[in-house]
């Protein structure tokens, strides 16, 4: 996992974040998803007028082409892109960080986490509890979640595998996301924020504050892997206050 933390080496929930980068870390676009109803030139536009200062595509199983990226980045000079995926699999959806294409077998999450480690590269898990806490899902699937904090964070195999997980989502229940945040901190690492966003709606409303410019995919993985990272709720045009709810939130 990321770097160990202390409970007083974490921010104030609600505290006004001041930081050099503010990232769209989980945004998916259209065509690239084709669930998404979101154009690349819309996630800027509107990125910038919420604050952003980059974003990492998060399309399903595949890594935007190299001219697809090298035209996204002359295009948006002003605007950081950096081209992972979200790719499915037997532990859950994955933020794939430093592939440069979908590889054979990696929806095996120990694969894809090898994979990763031979570029340097770096493995979230995204919304980890969702849909865990409803009834109506527990009904269709006959399992109820009754794990604790404690006892998700020892006991899921996921957490053996990823370097750290997504405790802000824009398309989960605030109950999620709390559950989330509860898990990091008895994991003792920073948790990503990200929307999740597959139209404007919601763009941003989560995302990963950063103490440093990013400007490359290198700099990105090195925060990420020193674990200089925190989770952020959008409040207003430009504003963003941290995100780690108490524990009893």
């Amino acid at each position: 996992m990321a770097s160990i933390l202390t409970e007083s080496s974490r921010p104030i929930h609600g505290e006004i974040a001041k930081l050099d980068s503010i990232i769209e870390m989980h945004v998916h676009t259209n065509p690239d998803s084709s669930d998404s109803m979101l154009s690349k030139e819309e996630l800027v536009t509107v990125g910038i007028e919420a604050g952003l200062s980059g974003a990492n595509l998060a399309e399903h199983d595949k890594v935007l082409e190299r001219h697809q990226q090298e035209s996204l980045r002359s295009a948006h000079p002003d605007f950081f892109f950096n081209f992972g995926m979200e790719v499915s699999t037997d532990l859950g959806h994955m933020l794939a960080i430093g592939l440069k294409e979908y590889l054979p077998g990696i929806r095996r999450a120990e694969k894809l986490r090898e994979e990763l480690d031979k570029v340097g590269g770096f493995l979230i898990v995204a919304h980890p509890f969702r849909r865990l806490f409803d009834p109506v899902t527990a009904m269709r699937t006959g399992e109820t979640f009754d794990l604790t904090p404690e006892q998700a964070a020892e006991t899921m195999p996921v957490f053996k595998v990823v370097h750290t997980l997504e405790i802000a989502n824009g398309a989960n229940t605030p109950k999620e996301n709390a559950y989330a945040a509860d898990v990091a901190r008895l994991l003792g690492v920073r948790g990503t924020g990200g929307s999740d966003a597959h139209s404007s709606s919601g763009l941003g409303y989560f995302a990963t504050g950063f103490e440093v410019v990013i400007d490359s995919q290198e700099t990105l993985l090195e925060e990420l892997h020193a674990g200089r990272f925190e989770a952020l709720q959008f409040e207003s045009a430009g504003i963003f206050s941290y995100f780690n709810p108490p524990h009893d939130q």
